[in-house]
């Protein structure tokens, strides 16, 4: 199943006008001089034991919005890889997922929130830590209004209203707008600019249109004032101690048998994931 973000292309002009235009493209053949022989390896089951457990997946960057994607740059730049491999595999693993059933979601979210409490409270000054919960409440947020498109199956997130870093106050998301206001006129503009068409006339066309409408700039404007906030809820696994990854994981998992999730594999996997890449001295020298 795929997942959709909601966040499309720039739709600046002042940052998006550069054409898609030199595209690498896959050239098949043979190289001079090497042999194309096929070849195979025998591997040990126990040298293939041990390559399975040394095995790090690495996280997919999540962008998410414009603010999003520019307190975790600062938030993570200083950061060991493994704080930052930690930080977006509870991203892809715990808050924007492919997982469907509702009871495993909503726990994974929680643990989810927790592990990144955890990464605040090990690696990151108080001010950072405050920042950083924030943001990844804001994820947490962004998650809670997933859709599935009925068509593709595939899923959709809406993100709130983005303003570039460095942009004015009065800065208006036109994306936004016309997602909102008219997705008929987006669909058309996003079909231009995959196709390397004129999408700047559309852009401009609908900016003049936005601007002169004193209704859609006022609704554009209480929206924008409105916080993200933390909808998650309730957090069964808020309390687990931070003192240490020992301490830690200990109580999640005795939190996670009183709550009835003893026998569930998923919790015993994805924490077992976290502390790997925690520990991992590859993903924390890579």
């Amino acid at each position: 199943m795929k997942i959709y973000s909601s966040a499309q292309y720039d739709l600046n002009l002042y940052t998006n006008s550069k054409q898609q235009a030199d595209k690498p493209a896959l050239v098949t053949g043979t190289i001079p001089g090497l042999s194309h022989d096929t070849e195979t390896v025998e591997i040990s089951p126990a040298a293939r034991q041990l390559a399975q457990s040394d095995i790090v997946n690495h996280s997919a960057k999540y962008f998410g919005t414009v603010q999003i994607n520019d307190s975790l740059n600062r938030l993570l730049s200083d950061q060991p890889p493994k704080v930052k491999e930690a930080v977006y595999g509870i991203i892809q693993s715990n808050i924007i997922t492919d997982i469907t059933g509702d009871e495993e979601r909503s726990a994974l979210l929680e643990l989810g929130l927790t592990q990144a409490k955890y990464i605040a409270d090990t690696y990151m000054k108080d001010d950072e830590a405050v920042e950083f919960m924030n943001t990844i409440r804001q994820i947490g947020a962004i998650s809670k209004t997933r859709t599935v498109d009925p068509e593709t199956k595939g899923f959709r997130y809406e993100t709130p209203p983005q303003r570039p870093v460095g942009a004015p106050d009065d800065y208006v998301d036109l994306n936004y707008m016309m997602k909102k206001f008219e997705p008929n006129t987006l669909d058309k503009l996003q079909e231009a600019i995959v196709n390397g068409k004129d999408w700047s006339g559309i852009l401009q066309s609908f900016a003049k249109k936005a601007a002169k409408n004193t209704d859609w700039i006022k609704a554009y404007r209480e929206e924008t004032a409105k916080p993200i906030g933390d909808n998650v809820g309730e957090n069964r696994f808020e309390k687990a101690s931070t003192a240490s990854l020992t301490a830690f994981v200990q109580d999640i998992k005795d939190i996670a048998a009183s709550a009835g999730y003893e026998n569930k594999g998923y919790i015993k996997d994805n924490i077992e994931a976290f502390i790997r890449t925690l520990e991992n001295a590859r993903t924390s020298q890579s």
